[in-house]
């Protein structure tokens, strides 16, 4: 004798369990796009308050410049994505801005440096594990590096 209704009681587990298995997935897919979306806003951000910052150590070095053009100047910059290495960013300094980008140049982000100062703009920097980068001013130069200066 067959026993249908276990048939279709077993059968509706597996169909509950395939449903609910798909609910999963789509949730998960859906959350990893939100975390996925949500970490580009935070990586723009992150590379946003870099620039700023470093900005503003410059203009602060064109400004010490101006007071007393025999000045020497160096200022720590303390950078968020320090541990963001895949990301491979270049800082470049010039006479016309700031400009951060990685290495595809999928991401470039600039800022224009506002000084009414004589002094020479220059520097480039790999950013790629480096928590802290120096604007230094010396001989009426305004530069970027790695390395502490040694005064």
């Amino acid at each position: 004798m067959r026993d249908t209704v276990a048939a279709a009681t077993e059968l509706g587990y597996v169909l509950t369990f395939l449903l609910g298995l798909s609910f999963l997935s789509v949730f998960s897919i859906w959350t990893w796009e939100l975390q996925d979306e949500r970490g580009d806003v935070w990586l723009e951000q992150a590379m946003e308050e870099n620039l700023d910052s470093i900005a503003e150590a410059v203009e602060r070095a064109d400004l010490a410049s101006r007071q007393d053009g025999n000045v020497t100047y160096a200022e720590p910059v303390d950078l968020l994505l320090s541990k963001a290495v895949n990301l491979e960013l270049r800082l470049v300094l010039d006479d016309n801005g700031l400009l951060m980008q990685d290495k595809g140049e999928t991401l470039i982000f600039s800022r224009d440096i506002s000084s009414a100062s004589a002094t020479n703009h220059s520097g480039e920097v790999e950013l790629a594990g480096l928590e802290r980068i120096w604007v230094l001013l010396e001989e009426n130069n305004v530069t970027i590096t790695s390395n502490q200066p040694g005064f």
